[in-house]
């Protein structure tokens, strides 16, 4: 079902696939999922302006994309969990605290007030894209996985004097739809352990060869 989604020769099979009525559409990659599942609901839902996914103005949608496209990528974790020298760790550290620091001044700049997502009391696909990695962030970091260092993400935000990044990482995790989709805390560390021992095994065969 895959190849149906991505015409292109070579491609991975990954999820999410979204089969539409039969085969009618098949559609891949989690951010043309959500925005296809946003537009379907904004067109089809009675639902008020404040719970829908995408903003009403398209001004704000170009907004929450150009939120996707430049903060998607600032809580990376996986390097602070790779890192085995001290002087790694520190500058995985710093990058992570880098982005933090950018999505704060982000948020701060182009987002709403009334309420602490991006645009206010909505929670949209802005949320909708990082929620996952900032979801998994809070809970592998603080556990020491890999680097045998705790790190909170939320203690960051107070050493970098980051408090509206802070409400908005708090609001994120703390809603029922990321709380309900996510996978169990003691179950995500289990995996990314598992993850690691996978990584450094395959590292090992490379340095064999």
């Amino acid at each position: 079902i895959y190849t149906k989604a991505n015409p292109l020769p070579g491609a991975r099979a990954k999820v999410p696939v979204l089969d539409i009525n039969g085969g009618e559409a098949v559609l891949c990659e989690s951010l043309v999922v959500a925005e296809y599942i946003a537009e379907l609901q904004a067109s089809t839902s009675s639902a008020t302006s404040s719970s829908l996914l995408l903003p009403q103005r398209p001004e704000d949608r170009a907004v929450m994309r150009l939120f996707t496209e430049l903060c998607s990528s600032s809580f990376s974790y996986f390097p602070i969990l790779r890192a085995r020298e001290e002087r790694k760790l520190d500058d995985a550290v710093e990058t992570l605290k880098a982005g933090l620091k950018d999505v704060d001044a982000f948020l701060n700049k182009m987002g709403s007030e009334g309420g602490p997502f991006l645009f206010g009391n909505q929670f949209t696909l802005a949320e909708c894209s990082v929620a996952p990695f900032v979801q998994r962030a809070c809970i592998i970091l603080p556990s020491g996985l890999g680097s045998g260092r705790s790190i909170n993400p939320m203690e960051l935000c107070d050493t970098c004097n980051l408090p509206r990044l802070k409400a908005w990482m708090k609001a994120v995790i703390d809603r029922p739809s990321v709380v309900g989709t996510g996978v169990p805390r003691d179950e995500m560390i289990t995996n990314m352990e598992k993850m690691l021992k996978r990584f450094e095994a395959m590292e090992k065969e490379q340095t064999k060869q």
